[in-house]
């Protein structure tokens, strides 16, 4: 659609610009042209777009460039597209009696960006095949905008790894903490007397008790006894 409407554009203009001269017609006139898909360019920096261009036809071409971006068609040259700057910033850059139809951009600004259409006519000629344009190349920028991009995700990438990175020490200390914990109740369980050991203790000191009280029963009823024969005698 975008394509049809410029090259209507581009006929009209033609037309307008007596490029239709009847006397001089050169029926047989043909031409083809070619344009690469798309251009990358950095703002503010110069930038050419290719465009070329094979014909049979004997006289010289004019050269059109126009451009779409939101919706509108623009005419970037006064008139047909010379090496002299025309707006200030367009220049053909090619030779275009050598078949090279290139537009050179200087100073690339954010209102470059759009789809650039190449056509080329002979004036000579009433051939609709003398009036040709290229299926149009895109101007893709890598300045401001693609900066800026990058730079947001840069930074919602180092957001992420921040969180990630902080989520990873918390369930590091977590897991050391439960670590710590089990090992000082594996230790206080393992030095603390379980029941039996409990029991054992106390029988063993029962025993030990009950020993030493037995002893010294018996050496009392010893040290008794000598006393009792006394007795025994003097009575």
């Amino acid at each position: 659609m975008e394509l049809m409407r410029v090259t209507q554009v581009f006929l009209l203009y033609l037309q307008a610009s007596n490029f239709y001269i009847a006397g001089f017609a050169a029926k047989d006139c043909t031409v083809t042209v070619n344009q690469e898909p798309f251009i990358e360019g950095h703002l503010t920096n110069n930038v050419t777009i290719n465009c070329t261009f094979i014909s049979n036809c004997v006289d010289t071409p004019s050269v059109l460039w126009f451009r779409i971006n939101s919706n509108r068609t623009t005419n970037l040259c006064s008139g047909a597209c010379s090496s002299t700057p025309s707006n200030g910033r367009f220049i053909l850059a090619g030779a275009s009696s050598g078949g090279n139809a290139a537009l050179r951009i200087q100073q690339l600004t954010q209102a470059d960006n759009g789809m650039y259409y190449c056509g080329v006519g002979f004036q000579k000629s009433t051939s609709i095949k003398s009036k040709q344009m290229g299926n149009g190349t895109m101007l893709v920028f890598k300045g401001s905008t693609d900066t800026g991009s990058n730079e947001l995700l840069e930074s919602t990438l180092l957001v992420i790894l921040t969180l990630y990175t902080i989520c990873i020490t918390i369930l590091l200390v977590q897991t050391i903490r439960l670590m710590q914990k089990a090992n000082s109740n594996h230790n206080h369980s393992r030095n603390s007397p379980n029941e039996e050991q409990k029991s054992r203790a106390f029988k063993e000191l029962a025993q030990e008790f009950n020993k030493k009280y037995s002893n010294k029963n018996q050496e009392a009823e010893e040290e008794a006894q000598p006393h009792n024969d006394r007795i025994y005698q003097n009575a």
